[in-house]
């Protein structure tokens, strides 16, 4: 897993070193908001588990067109299928992330933004359940503590200091031993050819509050 670390340290330069050579202000605040996700791998679908994100934020001008941001922040993840009539079973599954986005934010005007970056992630938690109870040590045991996530998102300026954002993510690498995961996936994991693995497959809503 060499890459990971890596890979980030050189995207995270090539964003923020900008930053010192113009001398762009720097702008901080804080985000919050909600998360719909599922697990590319397993056999459930749909963004049926819900899930909350918050944390901070600090961004700076590289250009009039673009500006670049990091973010720290606590994300909920996982996959849920609810018992219906059809479906007596159950199942839960909460993963619990810190996360450090980094990205680029390619401004349209004082609308908002497109934004495209990568999401390194720590799992410190993974629980949950079935109809039979909690899921067991040596199933979750196999979460593998880091994740590296594709993002891609639009910003919508609401005024001067609020901003609303809609994001996408999936990940780069498997988030469960391979030799354990399941082989069913969504558009996305098919079109990357995925025929091992389980991925974290995600959409979220955000407010962020710029402070200054």
């Amino acid at each position: 897993m060499r890459i990971f670390p890596n890979s980030i340290s050189i995207f995270a330069i090539l964003l923020f070193s900008g930053a010192e050579l113009f001398s762009q202000p720097f702008h901080g605040g804080l985000t919050a908001g909600l998360t719909a996700s599922q697990v590319d791998g397993d056999s459930y679908s749909g963004y049926n588990k819900p899930g909350i994100q918050a944390g901070v934020f600090v961004s700076a001008e590289l250009f009039p067109w673009l500006d670049a941001r990091m973010e720290i922040k606590y994300t909920s993840r996982g996959a849920r299928e609810p018992a219906d009539d059809d479906n007596t079973g159950s199942y839960l599954l909460g993963l619990h992330y810190i996360d450090i986005p980094v990205m680029a934010l390619l401004k349209y005007k004082k609308t908002g933004a497109f934004e495209l970056g990568l999401i390194p992630g720590y799992l410190f938690k993974a629980a949950g359940d079935d109809e039979n109870g909690s899921l067991p040590d040596e199933y979750l045991v196999d979460f593998r503590k880091f994740d590296l996530g594709l993002l891609i998102g639009a910003e919508i300026n609401i005024t001067q200091k609020i901003a609303v954002n809609i994001r996408y993510s999936y990940s780069v690498f498997s988030i469960r031993d391979p030799d354990s995961a399941g082989s069913y996936y969504s558009w996305f994991g098919k079109i990357f050819g995925h025929s091992k693995g389980d991925f974290n497959n995600y959409l979220a809503l955000g407010i962020n509050y710029r402070i200054r």
